[in-house]
């Protein structure tokens, strides 16, 4: 697929995105029942172009009130193997009247890639990331999102979920 036709895909899902948060989001104080979206979390998923079952880590940094989280992340992708080292800057808004929230934001990405024709290489690139989280227990969520790597060279789409704890 042409680096162009991604880039359009991209932008289109972050405008609906932010279409949805402008109309149904702000930035609030979160509740008790309101998972933070800070700390440790695993998650797993499905990547696009290459093929792959991807597992991964991320650690959610920020504060409990801010709309802003910095949240490096590793994700391993099997098949073609690749390793993604990203640092999300997201902005997180939660829907109004209810607990859940909406993300979204940007990363730079490392990404070791081992293609079975191809060798080893590595890439660096830039992740756009856009997503929602819902609670599963109090003060607990999880995340489903999707990551979208335009330019790079770095693993194209990602779709994963994330259990926080």
């Amino acid at each position: 697929m042409k680096t162009s036709h991604r880039i359009v895909r991209v932008l289109f899902l972050f405008s609906l995105i932010g279409g949805f948060a402008a109309s149904g989001a702000h930035a609030q104080e979160a509740s008790s029942e309101t998972p933070t979206g800070l700390g440790f979390g695993l998650k797993a998923g499905f990547g696009l172009d290459p093929d792959q079952f991807v597992i991964g880590a991320q650690f959610s940094l920020g504060q409990p009130v801010s709309i802003f989280r910095v949240v490096p992340n590793i994700d391993i992708g099997f098949g073609d193997t690749t390793i993604d080292f990203n640092v999300d800057f997201l902005v997180r808004l939660l829907v109004e009247n209810t607990p859940i929230a909406l993300y979204g934001g940007g990363a730079p990405t490392i990404a070791y890639v081992n293609a079975k024709n191809a060798g080893d290489e590595w890439h660096f690139g830039f992740s756009l990331v856009a997503g929602i989280q819902v609670p599963i227990l109090t003060k607990q969520g999880m995340n489903f999102e999707v990551r979208g790597s335009p330019v790079g060279g770095v693993p194209s789409w990602r779709f994963l979920a994330a259990i926080l704890f």
